[in-house]
């Protein structure tokens, strides 16, 4: 009820004023949301979606738990390129969001989290992921598989890309 509400109230508010329904489509339409941010805000002051967090927040721990493991870093567009083993299973880095899955140019096949920190950390050529957008995802668990030897990582936060050699 509330939702719609709010809708009417922008609906209406944003017909009238050209500054209000530019600052609408700015900040709603052309800017990265965090969800992240908003699911930890939820979880911190409303108690998470279940009201027993002992039963919504427990999870099994996962059989995957590793670190990245490369063999050698090169700096590639707005990240980094990691040479691995062949077929290597890519942990996630950092716990968050599944916000992006598919094809970013030069990136390939591309998986993005938004970390709970507001970082976005995005792995490129990945091939088989089981994993869906809105999937909540813990530090070391499965992201997806190589497709060969090497896999992209690039840090961004907001529309801004950030230096690797800071989060690597």
């Amino acid at each position: 009820m509330i939702c719609i509400l709010i809708f009417l109230i922008v609906s209406i508010v944003g017909r009238f004023d050209s500054n209000f329904r530019s600052f609408i489509a700015k900040n709603v339409y052309n800017d990265n949301i965090a969800f992240s941010y908003f699911k930890c805000f939820y979880n911190k002051y409303l108690g998470g979606v279940f009201p027993i967090n002992d039963i919504s927040n427990k999870r099994d721990s996962s059989v995957f738990k590793e670190q990245i493991d490369y063999i050698d870093a090169t700096k590639y567009e707005d990240g980094v390129l990691l040479r691995v083993n062949d077929n290597y299973l890519i942990p996630n880095i950092n716990e968050g969001i599944v916000v992006y899955i598919g094809n970013k140019d030069k990136y390939g096949n591309v998986i993005i989290v938004e970390g709970n920190d507001g970082i976005d950390i995005w792995y490129g050529n990945i091939c088989n992921s089981s994993l869906k957008i809105y999937d909540n995802v813990l530090n070391g668990d499965y992201i997806g598989e190589v497709c060969g030897n090497y896999f992209y990582l690039v840090y961004s936060k907001g529309n801004s890309f950030l230096d690797y050699k800071d989060y690597l």
